[in-house]
């Protein structure tokens, strides 16, 4: 995919070289959600009536996995997959800033007036309403919008989009996939929760029973919970039925492992770059007595998993 819109990765290489006010969004942007696309959307609304650029200011790596190096948050996507999606969103610019330890010191002014006010221009700034900003994430809408009355900004924040009772959020979409509800993770997506990997060589346990599988690994994002999964798998050019599994393979006792069966396809793929898009869940994870009865089971999620993908085109 081209991108039309213009990326830039730090905010020193914007300082003092803009001739125009934006419009700025600003958030990790985890997933893309809903939630997500109606900021994005306002701000489209609000560039297009201004005649302005909406730039969308985003961190790379996600701030969790510095400032939480003990409780890592695994992604929803890969940082080209958010810009992909952010492209697609109609933003003009992205910064996408480094986040390290001394961009996380920045306290709340120097955030303003170094980036919203120097570096981005900013004439409007548009969040959700539980945006946090500065060291010690000290602030908050309100002294956001003190500051943007003193440096000559508006702000405006949005409430969380909701599903059922409570807002769409990456945390809530992260614990639906942490628990193998991809069905409702798609849901409130609004697309099937993505895994891509390169192929890498197994152990050949799955041919050896009939049903060989494509081992994934360098997988940077979450992987959902284990079981037995509905899935379709991207590959170069075309897209396969698949039946995925993920898991520590308790019955072959071969450790955690990510890997699917492709339906009706023959191929090496060893080496190449591929993406599970996951439906549903089949089952959970079992450890069978012996090999007969899990070759047997795997008949019986493949039959199943036919059915569902086919029953869903």
């Amino acid at each position: 995919m081209v991108c039309s819109m213009r990326l830039f990765h730090d905010y020193r290489e914007l300082v003092d070289k803009n001739d125009s006010d934006r419009i700025v969004t600003i958030g990790n942007f985890d997933g893309v959600h809903p939630g997500h696309q109606a900021v994005l959307s306002l701000g489209c609304r609000h560039a297009t009536r201004l005649g302005l650029d909406l730039i969308v200011l985003t961190f790379e790596p996600h701030p969790a996995q510095i400032l939480k190096v003990d409780e890592p948050t695994l992604r929803l996507v890969e940082p080209a997959r958010k810009i992909e999606l952010l492209d697609e969103c109609g933003v003009d610019e992205v910064l996408a800033q480094r986040f390290d330890e001394e961009f996380a010191s920045l306290d709340a002014t120097g955030f303003v007036t170094e980036i919203l006010v120097r570096a981005l221009s900013a004439r409007l700034v548009i969040v959700g309403d539980n945006f946090r900003f500065g060291a010690g994430r000290k602030g908050d809408i309100k002294s956001l919008s003190a500051l943007g009355d003193r440096l000559g900004f508006d702000v405006m924040s949005l409430d969380l989009v909701t599903s059922g009772t409570a807002g769409i959020s990456s945390s809530r979409i992260r614990d639906l996939v942490i628990r193998g509800e991809v069905a409702r993770a798609g849901q409130l997506l609004g697309r099937y929760h993505e895994v891509p990997g390169t192929v890498a060589r197994g152990m050949g346990k799955g041919a050896s029973m009939g049903f060989p599988t494509v081992n994934l690994d360098e997988v940077e994002v979450l992987s959902p919970g284990p079981g037995v999964y509905a899935a379709w798998c991207d590959l170069p050019g075309k897209t396969v039925a698949a039946a995925a599994y993920t898991g520590s393979r308790p019955t072959l006792e071969h450790g955690k492992t990510l890997e699917a069966h492709l339906l009706d396809f023959e191929g090496d793929l060893y080496g190449q770059r591929l993406r599970l898009r996951f439906v549903e869940r089949v089952r959970e994870e079992i450890k069978f007595d012996d090999m007969d009865e899990l070759v047997a089971r795997i008949a019986t999620d493949v039959a199943q998993i036919r059915g569902i993908l086919e029953h869903g085109r």
